[in-house]
């Protein structure tokens, strides 16, 4: 019985070292930078814009803490730039989220695939639009994929490649009825990260 339980303990031991990873807890930050892009569900269009530019470059500084190699909580900041159309119509658009970071690692921790599923609160700050009555802060479903490498022997610094994406509503209000848009807002960026 005795060597039964030392066995059980024994082997829950080394699954939760397994599982845990020597890089797998702690706080870290890191900044990024990449390429954005827009889409706007016909939206400028609609509004008498043309020829609007849908990519730009953009960056990204996010922060979080990591429980385990499988789950951790991060909040993050993105510029995706400035979108540019006809008749000096822009908008410089910037997400702010919060979210869950559900992932899995390999290499002794030190390889780590993951995704983001989380909300977000974004200022589109839209110029010269024809349109004053829709409200340009508008909440956001964050989520994104990516990969990070930490190698044990950076002591803490590690990479980080990923896309993400705000999807959120907006509302033209016509006098024949409001028409919703369903636009995304998307980073492909590489980061550096620091993790405490």
């Amino acid at each position: 019985m005795k060597k039964s339980l030392v066995a059980m303990g024994a082997v829950a031991l080394l699954s939760t070292a397994v599982i845990a990873g020597p890089n797998s807890s702690g706080a870290y930050v890191g900044v990024g930078f990449g390429a954005t892009g827009y889409a706007d569900d016909n939206y400028v269009q609609d509004v008498g814009r043309t020829g609007i530019d849908k990519t730009d470059t953009g960056y990204k500084i996010y922060g979080g803490y990591q429980f385990n190699n499988i789950i951790g909580v991060e909040a993050g900041y993105t510029d995706y730039g400035k979108f540019s159309a006809a008749q000096d119509y822009s908008q410089e658009a910037a997400s702010m989220s919060v979210g869950a970071n559900v992932g899995y690692s390999f290499l002794d921790g030190q390889l780590r695939v993951f995704g983001i599923l989380g909300l977000g609160y974004i200022n589109l700050d839209m110029q010269n639009s024809p349109v004053t009555i829709v409200d340009d802060n508008v909440a956001s479903f964050h989520s994104g994929l990516g990969i990070q490498y930490e190698p044990d022997a950076l002591a803490g610094f590690g990479l980080r490649l990923a896309y993400e994406e705000d999807f959120y509503s907006i509302d033209y209000v016509r006098v024949v009825g409001t028409t919703s848009y369903l636009q995304a807002l998307g980073i492909v960026y590489l980061g550096a990260q620091y993790k405490f």
